[in-house]
Order: C-alpha cells, then structure tokens, then sequence
C-alpha cells in the first residue's frame, strides 16, 4: 500500500521514497515481501497522490494498481475487487522494520488456525510502541487493551461474498519492529536512531 499523502510526515516527499539509513522506506517493505516464502507475487497499490512511487516501482519492474487516493480501504478494496480471488498479505509501506519471517508467521497463523477469518489485521500493544519512542498516533481498543496497527493485515478474499471488508480478527503481537510505524517526523527521526544504535532490540 503505497498510495497516501503522508501529511503528517510533511518532508517534501512521497512517504513511500523517504530515506531512512540510506534506503527508501518502501524498499524495506519490498525486500520482506521478495525474501519471504509464503508470497507468490507483489502487487503495489499506488495513487494520484504518489506519481513518483508509482514512477519508481514500475521502473524496478513491480505491477502497479493505481487507486483514486481517496483512503486507504478506498485504495485497497478497489484494487482486491479486480483481482483474482486469493488469499493476500497486505503491508503498508511505512513499515521499514517488517522482516520475511513476520509476513511467513501471519500466513502460518492463518494457516494453521486462523483460516475461517477472512480479514486479519495485525496490532502491536501501545505500551510497546512507546518504549520505542515513537508517537503511537494511530491506536484503538480492544477488550480495555490499547493496540497499534501494525500496517500488515491478510485477507481471504475467497471467504469475502460482498464488496467490503468484514469485521477484523485482531492478531495482537509482541513485536517491537512491527510497532515502528512512521508516520510523524518524529517517528522517522527516533527510527533512525534504532538504526544506528539499537536495531537488535527489534530483532
């Protein structure tokens, strides 16, 4: 999902194509998905609002969906509706931190026991996100547990009759590197600093 303004990172560029120690955000998120063994093709999500992504992973040989850029579940739902039914890994492209094996383990998950919810959207406590240093803007509630959304969701698009998302299972995990989601200056600057110091407590 590469296709939002990015507002409230506000630095001039696509979020997509920000750097972050020398490589561009949605370049980490790439690698994850390309490393991964689960994942059979990539398909990126771009918009009106992000030419120059769009420009930039078509040039590295990626398909490309353009939505309208008017939401992300805008841009996702009209892009899962024109596409084959399968079951599809959905990861954000502010996520530099997501490595093969968490994409791997949500499939496993769902695999092995998770398979009657057609939508998962993975969370991260909030007390987690904030041991990191970042800003957790983005939360909601469940059961009285605070949780972040860890930008990587699943979906079964074979269980979907209608043309809109069910409820979603929460797959609630402990994983500091899913928690860094950048989404403020702030949130860039504090990753760059796990990056040059204390990168193996997200490993």
């Amino acid at each position: 999902m590469a296709g939002g303004l990015g507002k409230r990172l506000g630095v001039g560029v696509e979020k997509p194509l920000v750097m972050l120690g020398g490589k561009r955000l949605i370049d980490y998120v790439i690698d994850a998905a390309l490393e991964a063994e689960t994942i059979r093709k990539i398909i990126c999500i771009t918009s009106q609002n992000t030419p120059d992504t769009t420009k930039y992973l078509l040039s590295r040989g990626f398909e490309v969906i353009k939505g309208k850029g008017t939401g992300y579940y805008d841009d996702l739902l009209s892009a899962l509706w024109g596409l084959p039914s399968d079951i599809y890994v959905i990861c954000s492209a502010d996520i530099p931190f997501i490595l093969s094996k968490d994409i791997d383990q949500l499939v496993k998950e769902y695999a092995e026991g998770l398979c009657g919810n057609p939508y998962i959207l993975v969370a991260v406590p909030v007390e987690i996100v904030k041991k990191l240093g970042l800003s957790a803007s983005s939360r909601f509630k469940v059961d009285e547990q605070e949780l972040c959304p860890a930008g990587l969701r699943l979906i079964d698009k074979k269980l979907i009759a209608e043309r809109r998302l069910p409820k979603p299972y929460i797959l609630v995990l402990n994983e500091p590197r899913l928690g860094v989601n950048i989404n403020t200056i702030d949130d860039l600057k504090q990753a760059e600093a796990l990056l040059r110091g204390n990168l193996s407590r997200l490993l």
